[in-house]
């Protein structure tokens, strides 16, 4: 896996923020999300923003953000129910990956083993997220890149 620390600008969002396990949130945001974008007729990168550590949270409290990015500009239509937001900038942690039979966690845990074995940096307060370059809904398999927000280790 091939990792680099990455700077990112803040992003402007349009999308669906949900609580419960993830395995059950993340593809139910997102059938939100691609019926709206349809509708809408809107362009942007798909990303998923993780709130919450599932080895320390019960799968009930875990939070995530299902959103296309969208200018800043663009304000949803009232009686809209997509929430508009901002993905922070800053350091991350970035690997593009390739995940096979939809095994997010198994991705998940490789990149945190990497980001711990390069010693030098440490996991930021800001949410973990991924970009989806593949659809792999149907197959299982998506190639996506993945952050980390991190800081200079203290």
């Amino acid at each position: 896996m091939k990792v680099s620390i990455v700077e990112r600008n803040p992003q402007s969002w349009l999308g669906y923020h949900l609580q419960g396990p993830w395995q059950e949130t993340v593809p139910r945001g997102f059938n939100q999300l691609k019926s709206w974008v349809s509708e809408h007729k809107v362009e942007g990168e798909w990303l998923a923003i993780y709130y919450g550590n599932p080895q320390e949270l019960p799968p009930e409290a875990l939070r995530v953000e299902t959103v296309i990015t969208a200018p800043e500009e663009m304000i949803p239509a009232a009686g809209d129910d997509i929430e508009k937001g901002l993905l922070p900038g800053g350091r991350y942690f970035h690997a593009r990956v390739e995940v096979l039979n939809n095994d997010f966690f198994s991705a998940w845990r490789s990149l945190f083993d990497s980001l711990n074995a390069q010693g030098g940096w440490q996991v930021d307060n800001r949410p973990c997220f991924e970009h989806y370059l593949s659809d792999g809904s149907d197959s299982g398999d998506w190639l996506v890149d993945m952050y980390i927000p991190v800081r200079v280790a203290d």
